[in-house]
């Protein structure tokens, strides 16, 4: 996720340079009429000129026509009818008919769209294209007949529609629809503190696992480890849950009790555990000495406020241990603030270009590199995989381009637009696409992600070995860790 600060409310929403039409405003209590008594419609034989300033939704949805509502926003059309058909037609025209599907179990009812819709044409109001309307039709329709009407919550119906509007958009996994709730996780995420246990989570051929664990933190001083797998939280199987749903139910207020059953690598029984949550600081960068080498393997998790300056004093420590070469390891990268990114990729590319991004129009604006990198010289591989993306392929793309460093793995996701968070007023928030952005040397990415220049896969039954775990392995264990790319990364380097 490559994002921008969120965004100035006060701010205009459409960029100067646009041509888009502006919207009129509207105040949000006349979404719905205070009174249940509309204006009268106009002559059938008139063309009327739906009213602005008028409400977008009826006061009431009663069972009546909508013709006898008159709403402002319907405009009322003749009922058809052909002459010389015998009564008893004319009367099945406009009942309901009833198509009962027995192979399926399903009945399915058919209305007469004159008497659902009381023979009246939906208009969008001004501003907005003609298209609007059918969804205007589909809430009354839906209002007016849902067998349950306690169902029909606004809050989720709009919030629902909204998804499906970004949806539709079709830039999947990030132009987005953030609820209050997800939009103060995500700032949370980004400050790089949390509360939980201290542990970042990953899957293992859909069991989630342990990836590693915040020093210091809860997690680490229970006893769990790098590759545990997690079967059970607070009594409930972890079983065909997704590992946005783990995380979620792992975390909670901070002083709170959270019960797992964990099941350690090379144990055949699960060990049970009771955990306080806690204010954790979740550092972005963890780095370490591979065993037997003069190799630094820098980890980096996330483009979260402050990432950049975590890189560069990693890097001073780094040198100071005797490192005369680093591993930059951006696998599982999702990404974050774009401003992290450049100063990250200027700690090893001396001048130019980052990146290069480009508006709806076809402007195209480059982001420099900020001078006074502390790894200009150092030997260098970058790993990436399939959850490299956004921030994360912007430094490996500048990396590559500037020919500073090998990259391999896996082709990245392919993100490779800048998002800006459009703040709604009840808190919820549109994380939208503003900008394409290229690399430096103005490859498209979107859609496409980076191909690496050697690409490997980790063994099937290895793992992605964080750097917190190589004292323990040691040469000898980090051999037999399955960790392919990592290992052909120190290869390389060692040439050197």
């Amino acid at each position: 996720m490559t994002q921008q600060p969120p965004h100035d409310p006060n701010a205009p929403l459409w960029p100067a340079a646009m041509t888009e039409p502006a919207m009129p405003a509207v105040d949000p209590a006349a979404l719905w009429p205070a009174s249940a008594t509309p204006p009268q419609p106009p002559p059938a034989d008139a063309s009327p000129t739906p009213d602005p300033s008028a409400p977008f939704w009826p006061a009431t949805y009663a069972a009546a026509p909508l013709a006898a509502e008159a709403a402002p926003w319907v405009q009322p059309q003749a009922v058809r009818r052909r002459g010389g058909l015998p009564s008893v037609a004319k009367v099945l025209g406009v009942i309901v008919l009833s198509v009962v599907v027995f192979a399926g179990g399903i009945a399915v009812g058919k209305s007469d769209s004159t008497v659902a819709g009381g023979g009246t044409a939906v208009i969008a109001p001004a501003g907005l294209p003609s298209q609007f309307s059918t969804y205007m039709e589909a809430w009354k329709v839906l209002h007016d007949n849902f067998v349950d009407p306690g169902a029909l919550d606004p809050t989720k119906l709009v919030y629902g529609s909204v998804n499906g509007l970004i949806e539709a958009v079709g830039d999947t996994g990030h132009t987005r629809f953030l609820t209050p709730d997800q939009v103060k996780e995500q700032h949370t995420a980004l400050s790089g503190s949390i509360v939980g246990i201290g542990a970042l989570m990953n899957t293992d051929q859909a069991t989630p696992i342990i990836q590693s664990v915040i020093p210091g933190g809860p997690a680490d001083r229970a006893g769990l480890r790098s590759g545990d797998k997690v079967l059970e939280i607070d009594g409930v199987s972890t079983a065909g849950q997704d590992i946005d749903s783990v995380v979620k139910h792992i975390r909670g207020d901070a002083g709170t009790t959270v019960k797992l059953s964990v099941l350690h690598e090379g144990d055949t029984a699960p060990t049970s555990y009771s955990i306080v949550r806690e204010q954790v600081t979740v550092p972005a960068v963890a780095w370490a000495m591979i065993p037997g080498t003069t190799i630094a393997d820098l980890r980096l998790e996330e483009f979260s406020n402050g990432s950049a300056k975590e890189v560069k004093d990693a890097i001073v420590a780094a040198k100071k241990a005797g490192a005369t070469a680093m591993v930059l390891d951006l696998r599982g990268n999702p990404g974050g603030y774009v401003g992290e990114a450049v100063d990250i990729a200027s700690q090893f590319i001396r001048d130019g270009v980052v990146f290069q991004q480009r508006d709806r129009t076809g402007k195209v604006t480059p982001s420099p590199v900020t001078p006074g990198g502390e790894a200009l010289d150092l030997p260098l591989a970058v790993l990436v995989d399939l959850g490299t993306a956004s921030s994360g392929e912007i430094v490996a793309g500048a990396i590559q381009d500037a020919k500073r460093a090998q990259l391999i793995g896996h082709k990245t996701f392919g993100t490779g637009t800048v998002l800006n968070e459009f703040g709604l007023k009840d808190g919820a928030a549109l994380l939208v696409g503003t900008v394409e952005w290229l690399t430096r040397d103005g490859r498209q990415i979107w859609k496409q992600g980076i191909e690496p220049d050697i690409a490997l896969e980790s063994d099937p039954a290895g793992k992605v070995v964080p750097p917190g775990d190589l004292a323990k392995l040691g040469a000898a264990g980090l051999a037999k860790a399955g960790d392919a790319p990592l290992l052909k990364a120190i290869e390389l380097l060692k040439a050197k």
